[in-house]
């Protein structure tokens, strides 16, 4: 009788402890749990999940991807593959989802760097980050704006074209004219237009923000010689240069870097660094123009300017 009720006893606490378990791990939101590792040495080292301490916020087609991509090269640097979208779309599942979204990490000194170029320019999003982290380290990687614009377009262009949609025409979606004047300005309600006022954008995240928050990655110059502006990044985070000129490698035929971590070498998807619709020359220096003055509010609100003539 004692050897059955001691039997009961264990099987009971078993099944209770099986259903504690089990509620932690796929019910209650804020469990947290570490995974185990062998070191060199034999021992055993914990893994977890950190909250990011430096965010890429855009700009869109400023070459968010390949700057992330770049970045991870770095031994002490863990990055986040898919863009979560958290402070503007995913905002209200919380923190306990965002954490759940992160790589996991081994050591106090490693950076965890999230990207979402969306980020940029909702308007919600400057606050939310803020009050997280009013010390959050920005990294922001602009382009021509020009050229950027019609890199955007051209990513609309072809979604639509995969949709069977209707196909947008650049020099009628992008300007509005005045019924009164004749004069022509830039259709706000446009995003690939909108998404290159920097100006407009950057003033909202310096009303939470200062500037040296922010490192300004040249996207032309990192296009064309990535080395250049990943030492700055890697100054910005506090990093020691690690990465090397070895690891970046121009796929001629794509026309840009690809990266080599460690034999395998990672290249931009087909989507990525795609031939430009033809744009006329009237239609670019009118975009030149609209931008002229954004351009140099920009410039102003930076402390830096680029050669965007």
């Amino acid at each position: 009788m004692t050897k059955f009720s001691t039997r009961c006893v264990i099987a009971c606490l078993l099944t209770v402890g099986m259903c504690v378990l089990q509620y932690n791990l796929f019910l209650r939101k804020s469990f947290k749990f570490k995974i185990w590792q062998q070191n060199d040495d034999g021992g055993m080292q914990s893994m977890e999940r950190r909250l990011p301490s430096a965010l890429i916020v855009g700009v869109r087609k400023g070459g968010t991807r390949a700057l992330l991509d770049a970045i991870g090269l770095h031994p002490k640097v863990r990055i986040v593959r898919r863009e979560t979208h958290f402070f503007d779309s995913n905002y209200s599942l919380g923190f306990d989802w965002y954490k759940s979204q992160m790589p996991h990490v081994e050591s106090d000194d490693e950076v965890v760097i999230e990207k979402t170029p969306a980020y940029f320019t909702n308007e919600n999003v400057p606050k939310r980050v803020f009050d997280w982290n009013p010390d959050m380290k920005l990294i922001l990687i602009v382009r021509h704006p020009v050229y950027r614009t019609i890199s955007d377009f051209t990513q609309v262009y072809y979604n639509k074209l995969e949709q069977n949609k209707s196909l947008p025409v650049l020099s009628i979606e992008a300007f509005r004219t005045d019924d009164v004047t004749g004069d022509e300005s830039i259709n706000m309600e446009y995003k690939p237009m909108t998404n290159s006022l920097y100006d407009v954008h950057i003033s909202k995240w310096l009303k939470y923000f200062k500037i040296h928050n922010f490192l300004l990655v040249n996207g032309d110059v990192f296009r064309a010689n990535p080395l250049h502006e990943l030492r700055r990044v890697e100054e910005f985070l506090g990093l020691e240069r690690a990465i090397t000129p070895s690891q970046l490698v121009f796929d001629y035929q794509k026309g840009f870097f690809c990266f080599r971590k460690t034999t395998k070498i990672r290249c931009l998807g087909e989507s990525k660094g795609r031939k430009h619709r033809s744009i006329s020359n009237d239609v670019i220096e009118k975009l030149s123009r609209m931008f002229e003055e954004h351009n140099q509010n920009f410039f102003q609100l930076i402390n830096r300017s680029f050669q965007w003539d």
